[in-house]
């Protein structure tokens, strides 16, 4: 009989333990509710030091960009179709003291303000899978035809501009997903190539920091390359850049949407062009540092 006893112990003991490493283990998908909106508000603040032929010049800029996803329905695929609109865009920089300042919610007076308020007033329909892939996308073209009219903004807003670009832009922001489910201390690694933001490359490693009853939390480091060409001011440039990114990001278990996340950045950056006095090859090197968050409401 204490035999048995001490099996059937032995066996409520294993029986637990499996249990309980069952259910540590989380599957991270999206599953959205039909009529569920996202708020997204991703601000960025960026120091730049910068070297012109000897001359030194300090680069503070502030971005902020809001987006709101609205989940329109849930369809026969199990996908997900999405309404998706820029809600605000806002832009302050301070180049050696001089102040440039742009908001899509500011005086239209503002000659800088009216190709953002252009941009803010489109709205897209997109279809998104359970890995927060991108699969169609409806209404791009008003997008492409604005920002024809402005190539400058084009330029920093390349997502925008072909129907590639906007699902490589929307679906990193969902690279976070694991191939299986996760426990605790688990890794895996993302890889991200994004021709429309300046040719990134970027590899983004994931560790499980901890799982509550509705939230993981992910620690967070990335290798970003980028190589691309770019205008400024009239003038072709060739930039390089090598950075590296390090942080948080939590998210919601049972929609598997981001919450929050905060990164912290760092670039080594070079441009490359030609002497517009002279014509020789010059070189334009530059530090970035910048924090990048991220806050998600679910509405």
């Amino acid at each position: 009989m204490k035999t048995k006893l001490n099996v059937l112990f032995v066996a409520a003991i294993l029986l637990f333990t499996s249990y309980v490493k069952a259910e540590s283990k989380v599957s991270l998908r999206l599953n959205l509710q039909k009529g569920t909106t996202y708020e997204m508000t991703m601000a960025m603040n960026n120091n730049i030091d910068q070297d012109v032929m000897g001359q030194k010049m300090k680069i503070d800029q502030k971005m902020e960009m809001v987006s709101l996803y609205q989940v329109l329905d849930v369809l026969p695929t199990g996908n997900f179709l999405i309404e998706y609109s820029m809600q605000k865009i806002k832009v302050n920089m301070t180049v050696n003291g001089q102040e440039i300042n742009m908001d899509s919610d500011g005086d239209a007076s503002n000659p800088m303000n009216g190709p953002l308020k252009t941009i803010v007033s489109n709205k897209l329909k997109l279809e998104l899978n359970k890995r927060g892939t991108v699969e169609r996308v409806e209404g791009l073209e008003e997008y492409t035809k604005k920002l024809s009219e402005n190539p400058q903004l084009a330029q920093s807003m390349q997502m925008f501009t072909n129907e590639n670009s906007f699902k490589s832009y929307v679906g990193q922001t969902f690279s976070y997903f694991p191939e299986n489910e996760v426990a605790k201390g688990e890794k895996w690694t993302s890889s991200l190539k994004l021709p429309s933001l300046m040719n990134m490359e970027t590899t983004m490693n994931f560790e499980v920091a901890d799982i509550k009853a509705d939230q993981v939390t992910l620690n967070v480091t990335s290798d970003v390359n980028l190589d691309s060409p770019i205008e400024q001011m009239g003038m072709k440039m060739q930039m390089k850049a090598k950075g590296t990114q390090t942080g948080t990001m939590a998210i919601d278990i049972a929609d598997g949407w981001l919450r929050s996340s905060s990164l912290n950045q760092k670039f080594d950056i070079h441009m490359n062009m030609k002497n517009p006095q002279s014509g020789e090859d010059m070189e334009i090197p530059m530090v970035m540092n910048s924090v990048a968050t991220t806050q998600v409401v679910k509405k």
